[in-house]
Protein backbone atom coordinates (compact mmCIF):
# COMPACT_ATOMS: atom_id res chain seq x y z
CA UNK A 1 0.00 0.00 0.00
CA UNK A 2 2.14 2.93 -1.17
CA UNK A 3 1.67 6.29 0.27
CA UNK A 4 2.85 9.95 -0.80
CA UNK A 5 2.95 13.24 0.20
CA UNK A 6 2.37 15.79 -2.09
CA UNK A 7 4.02 19.43 -1.04
CA UNK A 8 4.59 22.72 -2.84
CA UNK A 9 8.62 23.11 -4.60
CA UNK A 10 8.67 26.66 -3.36
CA UNK A 11 7.84 25.36 0.25
CA UNK A 12 4.97 27.60 0.53
CA UNK A 13 1.25 25.75 1.72
CA UNK A 14 -1.24 24.89 -0.63
CA UNK A 15 -4.66 26.83 -0.67
CA UNK A 16 -7.49 25.92 1.23
CA UNK A 17 -9.28 22.84 -0.86
CA UNK A 18 -12.68 23.51 -1.76
CA UNK A 19 -14.52 20.63 -0.06
CA UNK A 20 -16.91 18.48 -2.61
CA UNK A 21 -14.84 19.32 -5.26
CA UNK A 22 -11.94 17.79 -5.04
CA UNK A 23 -12.38 15.35 -7.88
CA UNK A 24 -12.71 18.35 -10.43
CA UNK A 25 -8.98 19.24 -9.29
CA UNK A 26 -7.33 15.89 -8.15
CA UNK A 27 -8.72 13.24 -10.22
CA UNK A 28 -6.11 11.86 -12.92
CA UNK A 29 -7.08 12.37 -16.87
CA UNK A 30 -5.56 9.63 -18.11
CA UNK A 31 -6.89 6.62 -16.28
CA UNK A 32 -11.04 6.08 -15.84
CA UNK A 33 -12.51 6.13 -12.18
CA UNK A 34 -15.06 5.86 -10.45
CA UNK A 35 -15.91 8.56 -7.39
CA UNK A 36 -16.42 6.26 -3.98
CA UNK A 37 -16.48 10.05 -2.05
CA UNK A 38 -16.05 13.29 -2.84
CA UNK A 39 -15.85 15.68 0.19
CA UNK A 40 -13.30 16.64 2.25
CA UNK A 41 -11.47 13.69 1.64
CA UNK A 42 -11.50 12.22 -2.44
CA UNK A 43 -11.59 8.54 -2.62
CA UNK A 44 -11.49 7.05 -6.32
CA UNK A 45 -11.19 3.53 -7.40
CA UNK A 46 -8.89 3.39 -10.19
CA UNK A 47 -8.43 -0.45 -11.99
CA UNK A 48 -9.34 -2.19 -9.28
CA UNK A 49 -7.45 0.07 -6.40
CA UNK A 50 -8.58 2.33 -4.03
CA UNK A 51 -7.24 5.35 -4.33
CA UNK A 52 -7.49 8.22 -1.50
CA UNK A 53 -6.61 11.96 -1.21
CA UNK A 54 -6.73 13.78 1.47
CA UNK A 55 -5.48 17.08 3.55
CA UNK A 56 -3.38 15.84 6.58
CA UNK A 57 -1.06 17.17 7.57
CA UNK A 58 0.18 21.03 7.48
CA UNK A 59 1.39 22.28 3.78
CA UNK A 60 0.77 18.96 2.40
CA UNK A 61 -1.37 16.52 0.57
CA UNK A 62 -1.46 12.87 1.51
CA UNK A 63 -2.14 10.10 -0.87
CA UNK A 64 -2.91 6.53 -0.13
CA UNK A 65 -3.30 3.40 -2.50
CA UNK A 66 -4.51 0.71 -1.60
CA UNK A 67 -4.50 -2.74 -4.12
CA UNK A 68 -2.24 -0.91 -6.35
CA UNK A 69 -0.86 -3.78 -9.32
CA UNK A 70 2.29 -2.34 -9.14
CA UNK A 71 4.62 0.37 -7.50
CA UNK A 72 5.13 1.77 -11.14
CA UNK A 73 1.67 2.01 -11.43
CA UNK A 74 0.57 3.80 -7.93
CA UNK A 75 3.94 6.24 -8.47
CA UNK A 76 2.59 7.51 -11.95
CA UNK A 77 -0.74 7.97 -10.42
CA UNK A 78 0.41 10.09 -7.47
CA UNK A 79 2.65 11.80 -9.75
CA UNK A 80 -0.61 12.99 -11.91
CA UNK A 81 -2.83 13.97 -9.05
CA UNK A 82 0.76 15.81 -7.95
CA UNK A 83 0.45 17.72 -11.24
CA UNK A 84 -3.21 18.22 -11.21
CA UNK A 85 -2.51 19.67 -8.09
CA UNK A 86 -0.25 22.09 -9.51
CA UNK A 87 -2.62 23.03 -12.17
CA UNK A 88 -5.24 24.00 -10.16
CA UNK A 89 -3.16 26.26 -7.89
CA UNK A 90 -0.62 27.28 -10.07
CA UNK A 91 2.55 26.07 -7.66
CA UNK A 92 4.70 23.23 -8.71
CA UNK A 93 4.27 20.14 -6.89
CA UNK A 94 6.49 17.83 -5.76
CA UNK A 95 5.65 14.23 -5.02
CA UNK A 96 7.26 11.94 -2.60
CA UNK A 97 6.95 7.89 -1.72
CA UNK A 98 6.45 7.67 2.59
CA UNK A 99 6.06 4.14 2.51
CA UNK A 100 5.56 1.12 -0.04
Amino acid sequence: MPEYAISTQSGAGWPAPAAGALSRHLAPRSLPYEIVDDSDVLVLRIAGATVTVSWELADSWYVDIEGSPSAEWADSVASEIAGRLGQATGERAAWYRVTD
